[in-house]
């Protein structure tokens, strides 16, 4: 069975005040920089306008095409909880399909920063796989979600029967090591035992 959602609306808002806040930082260092070039008797107040009209045009070029390109991102995300894995699609002009196979997942975290938990009540699905253990980073992430709790559960419910139905056999052939009982082996060892003796007494005759 298939779950497919997408993120919340409130991410798209959240989108757009991560780089509205990033084009008045570049405007507000301009102006910072231009009060302090003023301070130069030989640059004076003209400093501090050419620096601020710099820094503006700059704010400009970095937002005006992210907030052409911030929507269609956001409509291209897609995510899907499968019975064996979860995809995440997303791209503007080209389409990326990235899968997580449940085989390879060792941690679910959801993590929820200043602005999810302040303003939107967002939350973000970190998927980590074998692959990515002893870093900080993710596989993948399921982010702008509302019911962050929820899909965590989902997916950890999800992960729990994948794991359960996964016969031994097919856990060895993921290359997990495998290793004999102990009666087993001790059976071998005294099979080996006889077979030497045996050659000896053989070779004794």
């Amino acid at each position: 069975m298939v779950k497919s959602f997408r993120p919340s609306p409130q991410y798209l808002s959240k989108l757009r005040s991560i780089h509205t806040l990033i084009a008045l930082g570049v405007v507000g260092g301009g102006a910072l920089l231009g009060w302090l070039l003023s301070l130069d008797e030989e640059i004076g107040a003209q400093g501090f306008t050419t620096t601020l009209i710099v820094s503006g045009i700059l704010a400009l070029l970095w937002w005006v095409p992210a907030m052409l390109l911030v929507g269609p991102y956001f409509q291209s995300l897609h995510y899907e909880v499968r019975d064996d894995e979860v995809v995440v699609r997303v791209g503007i002009l080209t389409k990326a399909v990235k899968h997580v196979p449940f085989r390879t997942v060792t941690n679910l975290t959801v993590n929820r920063g200043i602005l999810d938990r302040w303003l939107y009540g967002l939350g973000t699905l970190n998927i980590q796989t074998a692959g990515m253990s002893g870093t900080t980073g993710a596989e993948e992430s399921l982010v702008g979600l509302p019911n962050y709790d929820e899909v965590y559960e989902m997916v950890a419910a999800e992960l729990r029967r994948f794991r359960g139905a996964m016969a031994p056999t097919a856990a060895g052939d993921e290359g997990e090591p495998t290793t004999l009982p102990t009666g087993t082996m001790g059976d071998i060892l005294d099979e080996l035992r006889a077979i030497r003796q045996a050659l000896e007494k053989g070779n004794g005759r």
